[in-house]
């Protein structure tokens, strides 16, 4: 089972040689957001070099444990290891809605291809009709 968290602000974009892309239920009033960071450069711990994802807070963080990214047009699935789920408070996956122009969508799907260069993540883009 996931949690459903609407979007109505998405981020994506490279800040301090880190890729970030976002997602939240509002852009300056945020109460619930998932955030996806990595760092451009390959770091000595081997650790700090897998996705870092945290959901609506810093005590619910993780880095690795994304097992599966689905994205179609409107919708994105993230499926999580039974650890990074754990430290999320989530059981299994997190369902993100969201809406953005084609422009974004395509920036969106770059970002995260380019996040998932050097991982190990199962990574799908569906061009279906629905969500």
């Amino acid at each position: 089972m996931s949690i459903l968290l609407k979007a109505s602000f998405v981020y994506c974009g490279i800040e301090d040689e880190t890729i970030l892309i976002g997602f939240a239920d509002d852009e300056f009033e945020t109460k619930e957001y998932v955030l996806f960071q990595k760092s451009l450069y390959i770091e000595d711990n081997p650790l700090l070099n897998k996705i870092h994802i945290t959901l609506n807070s810093e005590n619910r963080s993780q880095y690795g444990g994304i097992l599966r990214i689905i994205i179609r047009r409107k919708l994105i699935s993230i499926f999580l290891s039974e650890e990074t789920a754990r430290s999320l408070g989530v059981n299994d996956s997190i369902d993100i809605e969201y809406d953005i122009d084609e422009k974004g969508y395509n920036s969106l799907i770059s970002h995260f291809n380019r996040l998932n260069a050097d991982q190990e993540i199962e990574f799908e883009v569906k061009y279906d009709l629905q969500i």
